[in-house]
């Protein structure tokens, strides 16, 4: 599987080599450019040098099937159909520890921004339970076998 980078499309418009503007024609066309490497090395792990950009953006196309336009500095990716997509990886949340912050916790759960609705939470891990995760509407989706083709 590979990563996909940039998005844009007919509809919203793109720059072009030159670099210059072009408007959108207003077509449902999106265009997608994947990366030369893939995300997952032959166990289906993801690789080492994976950054969260480019893991955000595989997510963010898995729950929308669209290209990712949203902010990579942030664990809340974006929202699709009333639904917000996060991403807890590679130490978003600036805490690098084994059990932090790319561990779906009660704290990590409160660093997070909200978003008062349906949440879907890719984590490579999570210590909430079925109670905890039903009542805050929370799905949650363990990495890297929650993207496994």
């Amino acid at each position: 599987m590979s990563p996909l980078s940039g998005c844009g499309g007919w509809r919203k418009g793109y720059t072009n080599a030159k670099g210059q503007a072009v408007a959108g024609l207003g077509g449902g066309f999106q265009f997608c450019r994947l990366s030369a490497e893939p995300l997952f090395n032959a166990d289906g792990q993801i690789r080492a040098d994976v950054s969260f950009a480019q893991l955000a953006e595989f997510v963010w196309f898995v729950e929308a099937g669209a290209g990712f336009c949203g902010d990579v500095h942030s664990p809340l990716i974006g929202v699709h159909e009333g639904r917000a997509v996060y991403l807890l990886y590679n130490g978003i949340l600036k805490d690098r520890s084994v059990g932090g912050g790319n561990v779906l916790t009660g704290p990590v759960l409160q660093a997070l921004p909200a978003f008062y609705g349906p949440k879907v939470i890719y984590a490579a891990a999570c210590r909430l339970g079925r109670a905890r995760l039903s009542g805050e509407r929370i799905v949650f989706k363990q990495t890297p076998y929650a993207l496994e083709g």
